[in-house]
This record gives structure tokens, C-alpha cells and sequence, in this order.
């Protein structure tokens, strides 16, 4: 995947935008156990991954859009590639720990995989 081709703002808004696309996933089918099924806002910890995804999204629009960030101390993409990892952890916890998987599950790591890879590159390009 070569991500030289879009600008720095570009790879941020398309960040931000798998972000809101994860947010979604976590409404979808998660899980199915014969007629039982489950959506990702089923789990307890859904408030929390909810509140990470919406902090990374909108850390990434913001800087993006040139707004003036309370993290001047902190790199923004660094905070915002953090958030993500965090999400691709959480998705693979649960796709080790449950057992009939739904498209769900597999949705929200393919956006959360696109969201880290595209804040990733934004973050490398920060500190070059």
C-alpha cells in the first residue's frame, strides 16, 4: 500500500473517517451463538472503546483542519496512533475470546487496522 500519493491531511481525514466507520462496526453483529447474537455494544467495555475512537477520530479532523489543539506538548499523531493501537488490541482480544464470530468483528479490525496504518504514516512523517 503506498501511502505517498495523498497528503499529510488527507491520510488524517481518511484516519478520521475509519474511526467514525469503526464506531458503526461496534453496532453490527458481533457474535452468533445459533439464534442468540450479539453486537459489539453488547460487551461491557463498549462506553470506553466508543469514547477512545471518538477522541482519535477527532484528534486526527482537528489537526487535519488546522485547529488549535490542547496537546501542544504532545505530537497529536503520536496520541492519536496510540488511541488506534489500542483499538486494534481490543478487537483482537475479542476475536481470540469468542467463538461464533460475526462480520462485525471483522469490519472494526479492518477499519481500526486502516485507521492505525494511516495515522502511523502521518506520525513518521512528523518526526522525519
Amino acid at each position: 500500500m503506498d501511502l505517498h500519493g495523498i497528503t499529510r491531511e488527507q491520510k488524517q481525514l481518511a484516519a478520521a473517517v475509519s474511526m467514525l466507520l469503526f464506531i458503526i462496526s461496534l453496532f453490527l453483529k458481533w457474535q452468533t451463538f445459533g439464534p442468540i447474537s450479539g453486537s459489539g455494544a453488547d460487551l461491557g467495555s463498549w462506553p470506553l472503546v466508543l469514547l477512545i475512537a471518538l477522541a482519535a477520530g477527532a484528534i486526527m479532523a482537528a489537526d487535519a483542519l488546522g485547529m488549535d489543539l490542547p496537546l501542544r506538548r504532545l505530537n497529536p499523531s503520536a496520541v492519536a496512533t496510540y488511541l488506534m493501537s489500542l483499538l486494534v488490541f481490543y478487537v483482537l482480544v475479542f476475536l481470540f475470546a469468542i467463538d461464533g464470530i460475526a462480520y462485525g468483528v471483522w469490519l472494526a479490525l479492518i477499519f481500526s487496522v486502516v485507521g492505525l496504518l494511516l495515522t502511523f504514516s502521518v506520525y513518521r512523517e512528523d518526526t522525519r
